[in-house]
C-alpha cells in the first residue's frame, strides 16, 4: 500500500493465485473485502478453472481450484459474521471469514480432484 490505497478487485484478479490465497486466507480481516469483488472473481475464476480443467492443455488447476474454493468459503464466512456479528470470545472466534477460506479452499480442491477425507484433514490442518 505505498499510497495507502487497496482496490478489492485488483487484488484478487490481478494479483497472482498464490497473493490471492495469501489475502484471502488472512484471519481477522473481515472487511477487507467486499461481496460484489469476491463474487466477481469467483465467477471469473470459476469460469476460467472450468475451462482449463476441462482442456487438453497442461497446466496448473491446483492454485485456480483452491483459489475458487477460498473465494467461495470467504463469501459463506462474511455471511456468518454479517448474521452474527464480529465475535471475539472464546466460543464465537471460529466464525472469521479467513478460516472459512481455508475450509472452503480444502473442501472445493478435494471434491473436483477426489481427495480422500484423511487428506483433506490433513491440508486444513
Amino acid at each position: 500500500y505505498s499510497n495507502q490505497t487497496f482496490n478489492q478487485a485488483a487484488a484478487l484478479l490481478v494479483e497472482n493465485g498464490k497473493q490471492g490465497i495469501t489475502y484471502l486466507f488472512k484471519r481477522g480481516t473481515h472487511e477487507e473485502f467486499g461481496y460484489t469483488s469476491l463474487c466477481t472473481a469467483l465467477a471469473f475464476y470459476f469460469i476460467l478453472s472450468c475451462w482449463t480443467a476441462g482442456s487438453a492443455v497442461a497446466s496448473g488447476v491446483v492454485i485456480p481450484m483452491l483459489y475458487t474454493g477460498a473465494l467461495y468459503g470467504r463469501i459463506i464466512g462474511l455471511i456468518l459474521v454479517s448474521i452474527f456479528g464480529v465475535q471475539t470470545d472464546g466460543y464465537g472466534a471460529w466464525i472469521d471469514p479467513g478460516l472459512f477460506a481455508a475450509i472452503g479452499a480444502a473442501s472445493f480442491f478435494s471434491g473436483v480432484s477426489r481427495l480422500t477425507i484423511s487428506l483433506t484433514v490433513i491440508m486444513v490442518s
